[in-house]
């Protein structure tokens, strides 16, 4: 199921249900992280969390579908979106617990990137990038629980 908003804070809401308790949300007006975070913990239950989130088949091929030209927002320019994770030592938005890696080995080097919030780009097989938490990019949220 997908829809479009308009409304004053979010220029759009991309929601795939999987089930009745499970929705992902894309937001497309950008935020900081802390920011994101807020917004996703007031409206919706967190930022995106954990594996088991970040590869759903069904989100994945969706966010696909929105890097196409004929969408309101296409991520040409700048594919990457907050998730959930960032450093304090890292962990994830929701609490869930952190062990498994998956960062994009190029963007991992704090001589580089001392970035304390983390991102993702779908086609790069949803490597994670860190970056500064201020920088605004848009972000999925999701409901329920996992």
């Amino acid at each position: 199921c997908s829809f479009y908003l308009q409304t004053g804070m979010t220029l759009s809401i991309y929601s795939i249900e999987k089930n009745t308790t499970q929705k992902f949300h894309l937001i497309n007006d950008e935020m900081s992280w802390l920011k994101a975070q807020n917004y996703c913990r007031k409206h919706h239950t967190d930022l995106i969390s954990g594996l088991n989130q970040l590869q759903d088949k069904q989100l994945q091929d969706k966010l696909q579908d929105k890097q196409q030209p004929s969408e309101p927002r296409s991520f040409k320019d700048d594919p990457y979106i907050y998730i959930g994770l960032f450093r304090d030592t890292w962990r994830w938005s929701d609490g869930s617990s952190f062990s498994f890696r998956h960062w994009n080995l190029q963007f991992n080097n704090d001589k580089y990137n001392s970035g304390q919030c983390a991102m993702t780009v779908f086609d790069d097989g949803g490597r994670w990038r860190n970056e500064d938490c201020t920088d605004r990019k848009p972000f999925i949220c999701y409901d329920g629980d996992f």
